[in-house]
């Protein structure tokens, strides 16, 4: 019975693995990766969504900290609306949403009482 269970689990990721959508993110990732502006993007935004975390650390009493938010708030505009960056999210979230379905739909089919992620990712109360 485990191995049949193992089997089904594996041929489930197979047919995952198959479809475009998964296809496609794998695509857009290795691009992501091998693409200089992107990557140059991508360092600099993390490096100034860091600098923004040890700002909010002290709050509004740190003399830097609405310097810092605009800084942040206008990398991430710059990174998110990159038409590769739009579609890999977009991919990703479409993807993400599907492993939620087929969990919830697992975990409910043995019982209801078995918590699992809701269509938005929170886990359920019983």
């Amino acid at each position: 019975m485990n191995n049949e269970i193992i089997d089904k689990t594996y041929d489930l990721i197979d047919e995952i693995k198959s479809e475009v959508t998964y296809k496609r993110l794998l695509e857009l990732k290795k691009f992501i990766d091998t693409d200089e502006f992107l990557n140059e993007l991508i360092k600099a935004f993390n490096k100034v969504k860091l600098t923004y975390e040890e700002v909010a650390k002290y709050g509004k009493y740190h003399p830097d900290l609405k310097k810092v938010q605009l800084e942040l708030s206008s990398i991430k505009e710059e990174l998110y609306s990159n038409v590769v960056i739009k579609e890999y999210k977009m991919l990703e979230k479409k993807l993400q949403s599907k492993l939620d379905e087929i969990s919830s739909e697992i975990a409910t089919s043995v019982s209801s009482k078995i918590k699992h992620p809701n269509e938005i990712g929170l886990i359920n109360k019983h």
